[in-house]
């Protein structure tokens, strides 16, 4: 806090805007990997049971909704490790891969759903 005005410093802002993002962000990242592990387990359900055939399409699918995980992964520790104002650009490219995962997802769902994997 300043001592003249009583309010947070604008240190203080961006550290509590830094850690509020970075809590929410985590608990993002968490469902989606569970997202990901129902849709691997519908898939080997669906695989074994034979409504769906194994092929490369739908691996490939897979590891690319993998490294997604991981780059987002990566963004998050980058920005909780950051500090003062660079988190914020650090933010942008963790908010750029949320939409790269949330598409391969998608795009993965939507493929077997329709049968084009």
């Amino acid at each position: 806090m300043t001592a003249q005005s009583g309010s947070p410093s604008r240190h203080v802002r961006l550290v509590s805007a830094k850690t509020a993002y970075s809590e929410t962000a985590g608990k993002k990242l968490v469902e989606s990997k569970a997202k990901f592990d129902g849709v691997r387990a519908a898939i080997r359900h669906a695989v074994a049971t034979g409504s769906l055939k194994p092929c490369t399409k739908l691996e490939c699918a897979q590891r690319a909704v993998e490294a997604r995980i991981t780059i987002a992964e990566a963004r998050l520790e980058a920005l909780q490790k950051s500090g003062g104002e660079g988190w914020e650009h650090l933010r942008d490219e963790l908010e750029d891969a949320w939409e790269d995962l949330s598409h391969s997802m998608n795009k993965l769902v939507a493929r077997i759903k329709d049968g084009s994997v």
